[in-house]
């Protein structure tokens, strides 16, 4: 009898566990005294998370009109007073409020996802009634998980643009990336201050000159990388962590869709001036009598809404 060592078990897992019987393409075997084919044992799908993580920017649905128009009424300069004779006179003088210019926001147009469902089909592949009534429901699932992660991406993509307007608008500040204690606390400071100047009436939003009020609240969006660096090498060893608490809502996110500025890593808004809008959302099916398959087809058009008059600031990695 062979002893067993460290080595030699490791040796003979190697040439027993053949990678080439994992994650592989059907390959038909017989290898029973009736030659029969080797029956499938277990069918398993494994299924992950596919959801829409940035539920705060959904608008309100816009079952009529399509189009987002946005006004802006302009603060008030005080002038000097004289007199009561004097000012008096000006009672019949009108002193009309000053707007700035429309901003518009369209509609991105009609899409739809569709699937089909066959009949007498997959229970042909399944081992079971319920395996197939399963895997039908899953592909009939699927339809709405790819709306929801298409949701997803257009949000994404949204964050994108605003992050370019903002950068155009010279909304921008150039912070490194925290990967250090140093360049970690140096971000949290820059955040900190922008956070107290959104607090007040300030000249945050898009257009030049435009004085708006103070944000309610004003979320953090990063992209993923950021946090784990800003934990470990910044938080892990602070002796007053609280001193070092962001002010604001943190959302992390894998990108901004495809940006113009690429190196802009974080993005500091007001939520309610970036949203996605639902101007239509429907699920239709379609049976089909002699290909014996229903088509199901979610249709959806949106409105994506950046605001002109929100606060809005683009983080910036600075250049080398």
């Amino acid at each position: 009898m062979a002893k067993l060592t460290l080595s030699g078990i490791a040796a003979f897992a190697q040439a027993y566990v053949d990678a080439s019987k994992q994650a592989g393409t059907f390959s038909a075997s017989t290898n029973n005294t009736a030659g029969l084919v080797d029956k499938i044992g277990k069918q398993i799908t494994i299924d992950g998370l596919f959801q829409d993580k940035l539920p705060e920017l959904n608008g309100d649905d816009l079952p009529l009109g399509k189009t987002i128009e946005e006004y802006f009424i302009d603060m008030t300069l005080p002038t000097a007073y004289s007199n009561a004779a004097t000012e008096g006179a000006k009672d019949v003088v009108p002193e009309l409020p000053t707007f700035e210019a429309c901003a518009y926001s369209y509609t991105l147009g009609r899409k739809k996802v569709k699937t089909t469902v066959t009949m007498n089909d997959y229970d042909r592949a399944m081992l079971t009634s319920e395996g197939a009534g399963n895997m039908v429901a899953k592909i009939v699932e699927r339809l709405q998980n790819s709306y929801d992660i298409t949701r997803y991406a257009i949000k994404k993509q949204l964050l994108g643009n605003a992050a370019d307007k903002a950068v155009a608008a010279t909304r921008v500040e150039e912070v490194a990336k925290p990967v250090d204690t140093a360049s970690g606390e140096a971000m949290i400071k820059k955040v900190k201050e922008l956070v107290e100047s959104a607090s007040f009436a300030n000249e945050g939003g898009l257009v030049s000159g435009a004085v708006i009020g103070a944000a309610p609240e004003l979320v953090l969006y990063v992209k993923k990388g950021i946090i784990p660096s800003l934990e470990v090498e910044t938080m892990a060893g602070a002796f007053n962590k609280e001193d070092l608490a962001m002010p604001c809502k943190i959302k992390v996110v894998e990108d901004f869709g495809t940006q113009t500025n690429s190196d802009v890593w974080g993005i500091l808004v007001d939520p309610r001036g970036i949203k996605l809008h639902t101007g239509y959302s429907v699920v239709r099916s379609s049976e089909n009598a002699d290909g014996d398959f229903i088509n199901y087809v979610r249709h959806f058009e949106c409105t994506g809404f950046i605001s002109k008059y929100a606060y809005i600031c683009a983080l910036k990695q600075p250049q080398a």
